[in-house]
C-alpha cells in the first residue's frame, strides 16, 4: 500500500516517518498517523543520515520502498537530500506536526540540538509568527549535552534529576562558554548536582520565554489554550516544568516529540501529493 515519507534533516538527528495515504481520513487527528519511524545521527554526509532513517522506517513499517509515492524532507539539511519531492521548512513542519496532535495549540516551542524556535499560531492553526535563537549554544539543546558532559552524568537523567533541584542555581551567562564557567564554579563551591542541573533548565526555558514573548505568545489573549513542546529537549520532565513555571500556562509534549517536524513533513507532503493528483482533501485538516 502507499506511503508518504516525511524526512526532518537536523543538526544532531535525522528523522523519518512514514505515513498512509489515507492518514488524513483518520477520526481521531490525537492518534499518531506513523506507519514506521527511524532515527539516525546526521554526521556530515546529510543524504546518507536520510536513506538511512528512510530505510529504518522501512523495515519498521514492514514497507518497501517502493511503496513511497511521495518524500517531504524538513531540517537544516533539506537541500542536501536529492532524493525529495519538496522541501519545508522547520517552522511550517513543526507547526503542521504539532496541530496534528494538538489542533486547539496557541503557540510552539520547539528545541533541537542548535536551535530554538518560537512560533505563534492563529485561530487556524497557521504560523502567524516566529523567532529563532541567536546562534550561540547556550539557547539550545546541544548546552544541556555539554552540562551532561561535565558533570558526569546521561543526558537522558537531566529531567528527572531537575526535579528534584530545592535550591537551584542560576545560570545567567548568554554565552555557552560563560555558562559551562558558571557551572564549574557552582560544582566548586558544592552545589548539589540536581540544583545545578535546575539551573541549567530555567537558562534555557529564560532564552524560550523570550522568544516566546517576541513573537507575541501571552499578549495574544489565548493563554489558556496550551503551548505545544516539541524537539528532543522535549522528553526532559525539567524543561517542561521550568517552562510551566514561568509561562504560567500549560506545556503539552506531543508522544514521540522529536518526530513531530518530520510527522509535520509527511502531513505536508500528502498534501501536496494530493493535490497534484487532484484528490480531495479533508477541509477540517488541511494544513
Amino acid at each position: 500500500m502507499s506511503c508518504i515519507a516525511g524526512i526532518d534533516v537536523g543538526t544532531g538527528f535525522t528523522k523519518a516517518v512514514l505515513v498512509d495515504v489515507t492518514a488524513e481520513d483518520s477520526s481521531s487527528p490525537r492518534e499518531a498517523p506513523i506507519l514506521g519511524r527511524g532515527i539516525t545521527r546526521t554526521g556530515a554526509y546529510l543524504e546518507d543520515a536520510a536513506r538511512h532513517a528512510l530505510r529504518q522506517a522501512l523495515h519498521a513499517a514492514g514497507r518497501d520502498r517502493s511503496e513511497v509515492v511521495y518524500v517531504a524532507v524538513t531540517g537544516f539539511g533539506r537541500y542536501a537530500v536529492g532524493f525529495r519531492d519538496i522541501q519545508i521548512t522547520e517552522i511550517t513542519s513543526g507547526a503542521r506536526g504539532a496541530t496534528w496532535f494538538f489542533p486547539e495549540a496557541s503557540a510552539v516551542l520547539d528545541i533541537g540540538n542548535q536551535s530554538t524556535r518560537a512560533i505563534r499560531l492563529d485561530a487556524r492553526g497557521k504560523v502567524s509568527a516566529f523567532k529563532m535563537n541567536e546562534k550561540c549554544a547556550a539557547g539550545s539543546g546541544s548546552f544541556l549535552m555539554r552540562a551532561a558532559k561535565y558533570l558526569q552524568i546521561e543526558l537522558e537523567e537531566l529531567g528527572e534529576l531537575s526535579l528534584r533541584a530545592t535550591h537551584p542555581q542560576p545560570i545567567s551567562s548568554v554565552c555557552a562558554v560563560l555558562a559551562e564557567s558558571e557551572i564549574i564554579n557552582h560544582v566548586s563551591a558544592g552545589a548539589a548536582i540536581e540544583d545545578i542541573v535546575r539551573g541549567v533548565h530555567n537558562s534555557l526555558a529564560d532564552r524560550a520565554v523570550l522568544l516566546l514573548r517576541r513573537v507575541g505568545v501571552g499578549s495574544d489573549g489565548r493563554e489558556a489554550s496550551p503551548l505545544v513542546f516539541i524537539g528532543g529537549v522535549a522528553r526532559q520532565r525539567g524543561m517542561i516544568a521550568a517552562l510551566e513555571e514561568r509561562l504560567g500556562r500549560a506545556v503539552w509534549v506531543p508522544p514521540e516529540c522529536e518526530f513531530v517536524c518530520a510527522v509535520g513533513a509527511a502531513l505536508l507532503g500528502l498534501h501536496r501529493w494530493r493535490k497534484v493528483r487532484g484528490e480531495a482533501f479533508p477541509s477540517s485538516t488541511s494544513p
